[in-house]
């Protein structure tokens, strides 16, 4: 054995042959599985972690991978967009998510080199599991933050962030990386574990334009399997099936809850939707990162990501995008019709769930 190998720190666990993961032990919905120190430092994954993120990825359709990213980096990070939210909600290009109420807004993290680092948008634990997931080489198509402000008193519908025809296994994979311990009292994301592949699609849709779920399957499920409002301490990275239903929740504490929005696309899904990087970070990027770059426009001089409108094209057809302007988000719709409805709808007690 190599100097720089070590014996797992526990006697690996077998039932009837099969290697047996400790969070089987537990088995709660959303599971947890927290990186070792060893594994966070080494950079190397333990082949039983893989096996259980990919247990639980396809049961629940979402799972917390916990001390994947140094707190300092975190930190250094929450603070920076904090201050940079001031500055964007003044923007005239500034939508806020599902109403006003929410105070839930897209905002882009900052896009320059120094910022740009690796554990965020390419950890390479994160990667491994992806690739198993996904295939190899997977695309990275959106770079991106949701910040729940202070002082939210609205919540958004319970929704899929996908309303198009999809495929029936896994092609892309939102991570979630939080900025900051997180919980209901913040306004950590309302999940709905194994709705990825629960409901046949798009019957499960209250409007397909919008990817709200009816009423009646929120109720229905909620009885085989409750939404939760997990604990998730910051540095952790969420990794949910685009397909999942989900929901912002208001935050009434008096900090910014801030959690990346990091996308990638299986290769085969040939998604059309990419993102702009500074070219001064070309060389980081495909020497550190070491990802596909398909899905990346190298642009020359500095990029501010606050004046970088939102931009969404998670299906198959280039022309299905939408993207953010002072008159709202413009979809399909927008470009047939002038009508600008998207996210326009009123969230009442018929777009969550209410407890019977």
């Amino acid at each position: 054995m190599s100097p720089e190998m070590k014996e797992p720190s526990a006697k690996p666990k077998y039932w009837d042959g099969a290697l047996v993961p400790e969070t089987d032990e537990h088995g709660s919905s959303p599971v947890v599985i927290r990186l070792t120190d060893e594994e966070r430092n080494s950079g190397r994954t333990r082949p039983d972690t893989i096996q259980q993120a990919l247990t639980y990825y396809h049961r629940d359709g979402f799972f917390v991978l916990e001390n994947a990213i140094d707190d300092d980096l975190v930190d250094k990070l929450y603070n920076r967009m904090v201050e940079d939210n001031e500055t964007y909600l003044s923007k005239p290009h500034m939508t806020w998510n599902q109403g006003s109420k929410t105070k839930n807004v897209s905002q882009i993290p900052p896009l320059t080199t120094e910022w740009l680092h690796k554990d965020f948008y390419a950890n390479v634990h994160v990667l491994r599991i992806l690739e198993n997931l996904l295939g190899p080489q997977p695309e990275l198509r959106f770079l991106n933050a949701n910040v729940a402000c202070p002082g939210g008193t609205g919540r958004q519908a319970v929704h899929t962030d996908v309303n198009h025809r999809f495929p029936s296994i896994p092609f892309g994979i939102v991570l979630n990386t939080y900025l900051q311990d997180s919980s209901a009292d913040n306004g950590v994301t309302e999940v709905w574990c194994g709705t990825h592949n629960a409901y046949p699609h798009p019957e499960q849709l209250k409007h397909k334009e919008s990817g709200w779920i009816r009423k009646d399957l929120i109720q229905d499920r909620a009885k085989k399997s409750a939404p939760s409002q997990p604990h998730i301490r910051k540095g952790s990275i969420c990794f949910r099936d685009l397909r999942l239903w989900h929901a912002g929740m208001p935050n009434p504490s008096s900090r910014h809850r801030i959690m990346l929005a990091i996308d990638y696309f299986a290769a085969w899904y040939q998604c059309p939707m990419t993102l702009q990087l500074p070219l001064s970070a070309k060389e980081m990027v495909e020497k550190e990162w070491k990802i596909s770059t398909k899905g990346i426009e190298w642009v020359d001089g500095e990029i501010d990501s606050l004046e970088v409108p939102f931009f969404l094209n998670m299906t198959q057809d280039p022309g299905r995008y939408l993207v953010q302007t002072e008159k709202g988000f413009e979809d399909w719709r927008v470009r047939e019709s002038g009508k600008y409805e998207f996210d326009r709808g009123v969230v009442s007690e018929e777009c969550y769930w209410t407890p019977e």
